[in-house]
């Protein structure tokens, strides 16, 4: 099981080689080296990641839900969370291991991410995080602002990331 949702940005190149290789996801994400003959551009050290989620294998469904505006299933670029609630659910993420850990989006797919990360605000966050505590059976009626605002700042770094991977002509891995 992965450890964390961390995210880094990688040519489609990089994606198209590690999905042509599933074994060696992990060995690129930790900068390890490969196994013979590694291509000349393999990270001798981790990729920089976007590490700072305070998501689970328990509730990326919330995640899920806040990016989406619900509980169904996408089958587009907002499936970076179902990749981890549902995996096996036809969608155009890229699977890079046998696990079901390790997922990429390629470079064309980023600015319809980024579209709906840049939609994520107070009011949807607010929304989502109250209708998934009621399908949950949780209580909701003590979610406030203060309690959002930490899903809004994650959605603004995944932004910010993504900007900068579309800027690049990079895509993203998970």
């Amino acid at each position: 099981m992965a450890q964390g949702f961390l995210v880094c940005v990688a040519p489609d190149a990089h994606i198209d080689y590690l999905a042509q290789h599933p074994g060696l996801v992990h060995a690129y994400l930790d900068g390890a080296p490969a196994p013979a003959p590694a291509p000349s551009w393999w990270p001798s050290e981790p990729p920089p990641m976007l590490d700072s989620w305070s998501i689970n294998h328990r509730n990326t469904d919330l995640y899920h839900w806040i990016l989406n505006g619900g509980p169904g299933h996408v089958s587009d670029a907002g499936a970076i969370f179902q990749s981890w609630h549902a995996p096996d659910h036809p969608a155009s993420f890229v699977k890079l291991d046998a696990y079901t850990e390790r997922f990429a989006l390629h470079a064309a797919q980023l600015p319809e991410l980024a579209a709906k990360v840049r939609k994520v605000d107070l009011e949807a966050v607010r929304r989502a995080f109250v209708d998934w505590c009621k399908a949950q059976g949780k209580t909701w009626e003590d979610i406030d602002r203060y309690a959002c605002e930490p899903f809004v700042d994650e959605f603004a770094a995944l932004g910010e990331q993504l900007d900068a991977a579309i800027r690049d002509g990079h895509g993203m891995l998970w």
